[in-house]
């Protein structure tokens, strides 16, 4: 008889606290509450998937309920021995009930939970609900859950586990023990991956987990089904060569050499190096991904010479500074570009064509060329079939020509932009909130930096960073893309006791203006005069001016 094959992800499924990789916040925080018995009514443990919710909600159960808890590693643990213990493994302990709200959205199902929640355990100490993806649930169902959260019967215990945090009302979240769970990094999903293979017997190189736990994006889980893969692909030989090939990525090697091609203006390899990418089945995403990673390892080198790689150094001393970061950002316009088209050689070509283009351009083209929108209709006088000669430079460089030029005006000058600015930023500041509707206090409360090659550089007041969102920042562009007529970039960095904001100015204005309104009522004769009459007292903190309007 042949026993069927158990996954990796059940295989090594912890059962106890010091078996769970990569989340000693939430096993201190747990192993502290059970150890001095300050067990808590309700548990929420939250994170993305594959990181150990629903596992530890198991353990959590375990702990409460075995007959023999033992003090392992600085943690009071489930002896995983116990009849308790063993039946909770194997999911048929009575007094310790999962539920999957996914599948278990309605009120009654709840109804159901909190009626049977006031009878005692059958044979345990506590009676456990585990509820996963509990942020599934109808809103009538949450309601009804209210009352028996807040004060439910001493023998119950609710674990709640969600991948979803923001959709759980806050009347549950503030009746509930959050415990929030961390992605994995990849070393430590690495080690946990060696560890297996060790005691599995497969051969494995280091290179190759590596890889796998990057491509798992901090879940276990994920690692241990790719792993699963990765055994079945190479026959028991885990090796970086096939792991390329069974995930789609490009090596290192590949993106060392797409980067020469760039800097050394080579279309014809850098066209034949993109046709072989699409013919071998690489995916063309996770290559895009690779090389912004890439420049991103180049500037930090640029910035601090901290790299082991030689090729990393070389790059960083041989590209300029500027150049690197526009790389970068042609790597993630060409990555957004990927997600909403079919036809995704197209895209990823000319992300990379965009790139040497740049190298070719004049100032002005490069600037067009990062922005243009509609640069992918171009693709056709570039792409080449596999029995065509790629495109030479001299035809690259007509092509950077024509779609510079007619990106904003068919003409073949240039429209001027709708406004200039003079550097008067309290100026602009007072023009510009003319048009915003919540951005206006952070404007009010800002001071330039610099503002050049299209880039705009602030500085705003600390008070107001708790309160910056995404969608002030999108105004903020919003206001200045249409004040200027041109696509304009924001930073911003967050300072103390800015002095030359439009608000100081204005409070010093103002103050300035009160202090000659008392000057001037103190040296007025007439009111001298009525003060001496009628024993009259001028209150100076009641002299207020007129606003200033702006």
């Amino acid at each position: 008889m042949t026993v069927n094959h158990i996954a990796l992800a059940r295989k090594y499924r912890p059962k106890k606290f010091s078996e769970i990789v990569g989340q000693e916040v939430a096993t201190t925080v747990l192993h502290n509450t059970i150890k001095s018995s300050k067990i808590h009514h309700a548990y929420l443990l939250t994170g993305t998937r594959g990181i150990g919710k629903t596992t530890i909600a198991r353990i959590i159960a375990k702990a409460l309920n075995c007959n023999s808890p033992i003090s392992s590693n600085n943690y009071q643990e489930p002896c995983c021995e116990c009849q308790s213990c063993l039946a909770i493994d194997n999911g048929s302990l009575i007094d310790v009930i999962e539920i999957d709200a996914a599948s278990n959205t309605g009120v009654d199902n709840i109804r159901e939970v909190i009626d049977n929640s006031q009878y005692s355990p059958s044979a345990s100490k506590y009676k456990i609900y585990i509820i996963d993806e509990v942020h599934m649930l109808s809103k009538s169902a949450f309601n009804a859950m209210l009352k028996t959260l807040e004060e439910p019967p001493a023998h119950v215990v609710f674990i709640l586990a969600t991948t979803e945090l923001h959709k759980i009302p806050i009347t549950i979240l503030s009746r509930c023990l959050q415990i929030k769970l961390r992605n994995l990094h990849v070393n430590e999903i690495t080690e946990h991956l060696k560890n297996i293979l060790s005691n599995e017997n497969v051969k494995y190189e280091t290179a190759a987990l590596e890889l796998i736990a990057k491509f798992a994006n901090g879940s276990m889980r994920d690692a241990l089904s790719l792993l699963d893969q990765a055994i079945a692909y190479t026959n028991g030989n885990v090796n970086e060569q096939s792991i390329n090939l069974m995930l789609g990525n490009t090596d290192e090697q590949t993106i060392f050499t797409i980067i020469d091609c760039i800097i050394k203006n080579d279309s014809q390899q850098l066209v034949q190096l993109c046709q072989k990418i699409r013919n071998d089945g690489y995916d063309m995403e996770i290559c895009l991904e690779n090389l912004a990673q890439a420049m991103q390892q180049i500037a930090i080198t640029q910035l601090t010479g901290n790299t082991t790689n030689v090729n990393i150094t070389n790059y960083a001393k041989n590209i300029g500074v500027n150049s690197v970061q526009l790389y970068f950002e042609i790597c993630n316009l060409g990555l957004s570009q990927l997600k909403q088209v079919n036809d995704k050689y197209s895209v990823f070509i000319m992300t990379l064509l965009r790139m040497l283009a740049f190298n070719l351009a004049t100032n002005q083209q490069q600037n067009l060329i990062i922005t243009n929108s509609n640069i992918i209709s171009q693709v056709d006088n570039l792409e080449q079939s596999d029995n065509m000669a790629p495109t030479p430079i001299a035809k690259l460089e007509e092509t950077v020509t024509t779609i510079s030029i007619s990106s904003k005006d068919e003409s073949s000058t240039p429209p001027p932009p709708k406004n200039l600015f003079d550097g008067n930023w309290i100026s602009l500041v007072k023009q510009l909130k003319n048009i915003l509707t919540h951005s206006a206090p952070f404007l009010d409360n800002s001071q330039l930096i610099e503002f050049s090659n299209k880039t705009l550089q602030i500085k705003i007041d600390k008070r107001y960073q708790s309160s910056f969102t995404q969608h002030t920042h999108q105004e903020l562009v919003s206001a200045l893309n249409n004040y200027f007529d041109d696509d304009i970039s924001l930073c911003y960095v967050f300072y103390d006791d800015l002095q030359d904001t439009l608000k100081v100015i204005n409070q010093k204005d103002q103050e300035l203006k009160r202090h000659n309104a008392v000057e001037s009522i103190n040296n007025d004769p007439k009111l001298l005069d009525m003060v001496e009459q009628f024993s009259a007292t001028i209150l100076p903190d009641a002299i207020k001016p007129k606003p200033s309007i702006e």
